[in-house]
């Protein structure tokens, strides 16, 4: 750790797949950097390896109760947790983050959703590929203009490609590369 750089305790949320061991070693790499990093599981243990059993699972018990799960993480974190996820996780992060001005920032990996009125200046980082179905570049220019215009900074890592959850080595889309550049730069952001 470098002088002057101040840890940071962060809330990192699985995607429709669930808690897989993917998630586990991205938190285990902030860990290495001296940040504490929560893994809940919102799942209750369901763990899928498809895009299509896991965004079933999702809509069977639904996005409303998910949340609802999710968010109950959040009671005893600090205020100035960042709060982060993966695809799914990442959606409900940044409704968390928008509700929650004291966070020290929002990471948004694989999810971008237009924001639901003013930004309350919390800076956002997003990991997405060039080509993901999940993301449309009319939200993500949202977001940017809204945390922007609250002051805050944006930033918009674009991995070249086309796919979606290129951190989870154990889908189709798993780019270790690429996993490697979203930890430098979430890494960058955390301790600037």
């Amino acid at each position: 750790m470098c002088h002057g750089e101040r840890m940071a305790h962060v809330l990192l949320l699985h995607s429709a797949l669930g808690l897989r061991s993917a998630v586990h070693e991205f938190a285990a790499d902030l860990r290495d950097l001296g940040h504490t990093v929560e893994t809940p599981d919102y799942y209750d243990g369901h763990v899928f390896d498809s895009e299509r059993d896991g965004i079933a699972y999702r809509d069977e018990v639904g996005v409303p109760t998910l949340m609802k799960r999710a968010k109950g993480y959040l009671d005893g974190l600090p205020e100035d947790a960042v709060l982060g996820g993966f695809s799914l996780g990442a959606f409900f992060a940044q409704a968390f983050a928008a509700k929650r001005p004291d966070a020290r920032a929002a990471l948004l990996l694989h999810s971008v959703a237009p924001p639901q009125g003013e930004w309350n200046g919390v800076p956002v980082q997003v990991h997405r590929y060039a080509e993901d179905h999940w993301i449309d570049e009319p939200d993500v220019a949202a977001l940017r203009d809204a945390v922007e215009a609250s002051g805050a900074s944006f930033e918009d890592i674009v991995v070249p490609g086309r796919g979606h959850l290129f951190t989870d080595a154990g889908t189709p889309d798993g780019d270790a590369d690429a996993t490697r550049t979203s930890l430098e730069r979430i890494a960058a952001l955390l301790n600037g």
